[in-house]
């Protein structure tokens, strides 16, 4: 691999990784707009825009509507979402 090609390829690398930061950011952003669900209790992670959602929460229903909430965002691609009951 060529030094242009090496920085080439660094340099795609920060552009993904900026991007998916954005798309992060704005996915917690609406997951603390969305009212009803505990945006502090839901990890999110995203890689080539594709979210993943992870934490406990305490009804099936949030589940679903924070992967709803992650979907609407601009720039995700795909949600996989990991979110689990928390069982009493």
């Amino acid at each position: 691999m060529s030094d242009a090609e090496y920085a080439a390829a660094v340099d795609d690398n920060r552009k993904r990784i900026l991007h998916d930061s954005a798309i992060t950011a704005r996915v917690k952003a609406a997951l603390l707009a969305a009212r009803g669900i505990p945006s502090l209790s839901i990890s999110v992670a995203t890689y080539e825009g594709r979210v993943q959602l992870s934490g406990l929460v305490s009804v099936p229903d949030i589940v679903s509507r924070a992967g709803r909430v992650a979907a609407g965002v601009v720039g995700v691609r795909t949600v996989h979402n990991d979110i689990r009951v928390r069982v009493k």
